[in-house]
């Protein structure tokens, strides 16, 4: 072999290397979750490239296949049977058991997937509510969309550029007096906002939250509802710090073991009671129902088949 044609092979290796340790560094962060309020255990958790952690219902989530999204997964809904991601724009991608299909609606724009009970998604200023069998277009906002909370086809908030609105006859209106919104709150069946100075806002009632915790005031990063209970996850000068919401009022709940360097992307109640924090360095932190639960981090599993040439492209169909 020619001096040059050592040089291409070991060039090749080198390239081929730091993209392998690319792969496996971005497959260690999670991008976005499909969260299951019935049991979180049982919540799909997604990659940035849609690397797909399956549960196993117990705490343990076990990526079986690579990614191949050609987009940075942003958001992850389960409707029907089938797994949705969406990246910052149209298309999303649906995955199928021989992997991801790019799933086209007939719109163009940025995509968001919505928080709430029913699957939702927004492509542009068009919602998309899942009806059972298909997506369903329920409406058209005058604004962009931020975010998406819906319980069905005709209860839906969204959070638009130009403020908070929801859908009340057969359009989009504003809520009114509503504060400016930085994001809506996961699970159901009321939909809650953070606002943008940090406070959680129960839309049903126009009331704008702020618990304390330590007999300090929490910045609330991140709201999550379930049958009975609201929960806000956030910080104080102390720390990490988590409240609750029940019959009424607000009381101190101990907070997940957050590290510093790390940050929660998303927070998940489901009817028992129970909690799921799943952060973007990759943890993911479990809390039982009941009372003297304590907080435990789940595993997860890597279990992917031999490495073939290739990977290919998501189709289109």
């Amino acid at each position: 072999m020619s001096t040059r044609a050592v040089a291409a092979a070991v060039l090749l290796a080198l390239v081929a290397s730091i993209a392998a340790t690319a792969r496996t560094a971005r497959a260690d962060v999670i991008a976005a979750i499909a969260p299951a309020t019935d049991d979180v255990r049982k919540t799909i958790v997604v990659g940035p490239s849609g690397q797909v952690y399956e549960p196993d219902g117990s705490g343990t989530w076990t990526r079986k296949s690579e990614g191949g999204v050609a987009a940075d997964v942003r958001g992850a809904v389960v409707a029907g049977s089938a797994l949705v991601v969406a990246g910052k724009s149209a298309p999303l991608y649906r995955r199928d058991p021989t992997g991801w299909i790019a799933m086209r609606l007939g719109e163009r724009g940025k995509s968001v997937i919505g928080s709430g009970p029913r699957p939702a998604i927004a492509i542009g200023k068009n919602v998309f509510v899942w009806a059972g069998s298909s997506w369903k277009r329920v409406g058209r906002t005058t604004a962009n969309i931020a975010a998406l909370w819906a319980a069905s086809e005709t209860k839906i908030v969204v959070a638009t550029d130009a403020g908070l609105v929801r859908f009340a006859g057969g359009g989009f209106a504003p809520v009114p007096a509503a504060p400016v919104v930085a994001g809506l709150g996961s699970g159901g069946p009321t939909s809650w906002a953070v606002t943008a100075d940090a406070g959680a806002y129960e839309v049903a009632t126009r009331r704008i939250h702020r618990p304390t915790v330590g007999g300090a005031p929490m910045a609330v990063a991140l709201v999550a509802t379930s049958s009975d209970s609201t929960w806000a996850f956030g910080s104080t000068p102390a720390g990490i710090a988590l409240a609750r919401f029940h019959k009424g009022a607000w009381s101190e709940a101990i907070a997940p073991p957050v590290a510093a360097d790390d940050s929660a992307l998303a927070l998940v109640a489901d009817t028992s009671g129970a909690l799921l924090v799943v952060t973007r360095g990759g943890l993911l932190h479990l809390l039982p129902a009941g009372a003297g639960a304590t907080w435990s981090t789940g595993t997860r599993a890597e279990a992917l088949p031999p490495a073939t040439p290739g990977p290919g492209p998501a189709r289109g169909r």
